[in-house]
């Protein structure tokens, strides 16, 4: 009997349905470090730079999160091309040269990165956790800024205030990092190939690329057709996990030029826009594929439907709505804001769900405390000293989109993230690290109560 497929709407594993519950485990895709360029991290716990009172294994967080109030049944785990390189020099772990930087030898002795992720896999396996192997980036040097397979330089933060990770020096295009559509696709090979090389049925889909924002919806329906026969051709019990694109698409020339995303309202997030699906549908069986779009509120990109319009603001975003001191009005008891950004996302891909197609939330998340209460970002709190101190935007809109996802019964998720040392988001679990306690990187101190509550009521 196949493992997983995509029955009216909903995935089934060995034909039993059930709810996609579970969040994004991420590492070793790479990590921002200008004193160790290109290291794997792998928060897999058991960090040896931790005091013996925070240290943890792997088995104890799979246990955490498989029970109440979580519930956890799936992992998300993104990775980069280098990882997927046996003794790759970015992965390598010695005394000397620590590139794995929490791999404690006392309790997980990997050598390099490869070894740290087939493991992981074999562990979730054993936990009875099922997982979704997210092809992230076109180079752990590059990570979240590649927009498509071939990307390079000037990355989208080229220009971020205070911020000491840039990383313009790097390109998909030529040299070390060059990447191409070949190469791409024989990844998704090696990846696919993971169930039957380790033993395990747990893999039920591979994301064949983390939030493509540069492509027309047109091309990216066509690569993601050419990453299912990849997947297929290695093993028909995968399913391909597709992301939607963005409100805008690099043309043959290098500019963003409008990509159609429905109501023009709300800004999708990269990731989110789904919309040309039902005008240029992907040519892969109904029941192999699942969507899985990304969105996000004000802790990751203040973005214009967060703002209120008056004049003086109008299509401003972020740190420049922020310094030009415009108000926010993203909050569950405004009902005009909430009907905005359920239509935006109805648009974008609750259509989907509403005609059959299985859909995965493939990243949301963000720090419940923003813009007063953020440890990594706290010039946030400067930006927008002018609002009221009694209002946690990021969190209204988390549970906004929580509530439309019940109503909607489109339940399935992957929350970003379950470790906390996301700056954009921190995590499911409390982090001792801020900017002023360096010293805590990597030590977890407990689940936040209200992020675990609040996904355990979305069922």
């Amino acid at each position: 009997m196949a493992r997983a497929r995509a029955v009216q709407g909903h995935l089934t594993h060995d034909g039993t349905e059930f709810q996609v519950r579970g969040g994004n485990w991420f590492g070793l895709e790479g990590q921002d470090d200008i004193a160790r360029p290109g290291a794997m991290e792998l928060y897999i716990g058991s960090v040896f730079w931790a005091d013996a009172a925070h240290k943890r294994t792997m088995e104890q967080t799979m246990k955490e999160i498989t029970a109440a109030p979580l519930s956890f049944n799936t992992v998300r785990v993104p990775v980069a091309p280098q990882t997927l390189v046996a003794n790759h020099p970015d992965g390598l772990y010695s005394r000397t040269d620590v590139k794995i930087r929490n791999n404690d030898p006392a309790y997980y002795p990997y050598t390099d990165a490869l070894s740290a992720l087939e493991d992981f896999l074999v562990q979730l396996s054993k936990n009875n956790l099922y997982v979704i192997l997210d092809l992230h980036s076109c180079s752990n040097h590059i990570g979240w800024r590649a927009g498509k397979i071939d990307d390079g330089p000037p990355w989208i933060d080229a220009n971020r205030e205070n911020y000491k990770y840039k990383k313009e020096d790097y390109t998909c295009k030529t040299g070390e990092d060059a990447y191409d559509k070949d190469k791409w696709l024989a990844d998704i090979h090696t990846l696919a190939k993971l169930p039957k090389k380790l033993g395990i049925k747990n893999i039920i889909g591979i994301d064949c690329f983390n939030e493509p924002w540069k492509y027309s919806w047109s091309d990216w329906a066509d690569l993601s057709k050419e990453c299912y026969d990849a997947i297929a051709a290695e093993d028909d019990d995968l399913i391909a996990v597709i992301e939607g694109v963005s409100g805008s698409h690099e043309d043959a020339s290098g500019t963003l030029v409008d990509e159609p995303y429905g109501d023009v309202t709300t800004n999708p997030n990269w990731g989110e826009n789904l919309y040309g699906q039902q005008f240029d549908p992907i040519q892969i069986p109904k029941d192999r594929l699942c969507f899985s779009p990304h969105t996000y509120g004000p802790a990751v990109y203040v973005q214009r439907q967060f703002i209120d319009q008056t004049p003086a603001c109008a299509w401003l975003e972020d740190d420049a709505a922020g310094n030009a001191k415009c108000n926010l009005v993203v909050q569950r008891s405004n009902a005009a804001v909430v009907a905005e950004l359920r239509k935006g996302w109805d648009d974008r891909f609750g259509y989907l769900h509403d005609n059959g197609y299985c859909v995965i939330i493939g990243e949301f998340g963000g720090h419940t405390g923003w813009p007063f209460n953020n440890p990594v970002k706290p010039q946030a709190a400067t930006i927008w000293a002018h609002l009221p101190k009694d209002i946690r935007y990021d969190w209204e809109w988390q549970n906004i989109f929580v509530d439309y996802l019940n109503a909607k019964k489109m339940t399935d998720f992957l929350y970003w993230s379950i470790n906390p040392e996301s700056g954009d988001t921190g995590g499911l679990y409390n982090h001792l690290y801020t900017l002023s306690n360096e010293s805590g990187w990597g030590q977890w101190n407990g689940l936040d109560t209200e992020k675990a509550g609040m996904l355990g009521n979305l069922k």
